[in-house]
């Protein structure tokens, strides 16, 4: 079994400035571009999105290897300070199928060919711009992150920290985090 979960909340109202499909986001998942099979892209994230509208999306993304990713919205309105918990999980008696987990129920399962054993879970916050000028504003915040192995859920502990200039990460606590370009 392998997992990531996390209470994620917006501590203000985010702008997306890019014109269509500019986004903000903060999610946990699995997965990435180009660690599918034979190169694809291939994951499974569930969070929080801003589009065009300042409220939050609750959502999760499911890109297949040749194919689209596929976004499905589970709900709209989140206003900055309400935590959401959600999680992505391998079943653990079904090797590369995956669920989502919501507020909104379960979603899944997804088979992600060749995914088991493969992926390190990840906790990220993402700011998007259609035509590359960077014009969005965001602050997320990512409390009780925990991560699953075959022994079961663990608060994080350790990590690695990628943050790109102009946007700050700031550890709160051992499983507790916020990320802005504030």
């Amino acid at each position: 079994m392998t997992g990531v979960a996390a209470s994620i909340s917006m501590t203000s109202l985010p702008s997306v400035n890019s014109g269509p499909g500019g986004h903000v986001a903060a999610w946990v998942g699995v997965g990435g571009t180009g660690v599918g099979p034979g190169g694809t892209d291939e994951w499974l994230q569930v969070g929080l999105a801003s589009f065009d509208r300042p409220d939050g999306r609750l959502y999760y993304e499911l890109a297949l290897p040749g194919k689209q990713p596929k976004f499905t919205e589970l709900a709209s309105g989140i206003k900055p300070g309400e935590s959401v918990r959600v999680a992505v999980m391998e079943l653990p008696f079904e090797p590369n199928k995956w669920i989502v987990i919501s507020p909104k129920g379960i979603a899944g399962p997804f088979y992600l060919p060749k995914s088991h054993g493969k992926w390190a879970p990840t906790m990220t916050a993402e700011s998007w711009a259609h035509g590359g000028a960077l014009c969005n504003n965001y602050a997320y915040r990512f409390d009780g992150v925990q991560t699953a192995d075959p022994r079961g859920w663990q608060n994080l502990r350790h990590s690695s920290t990628l943050q790109d200039r102009g946007w700050k990460v700031r550890r709160i606590s051992p499983s507790a985090f916020s990320a802005s370009n504030a």
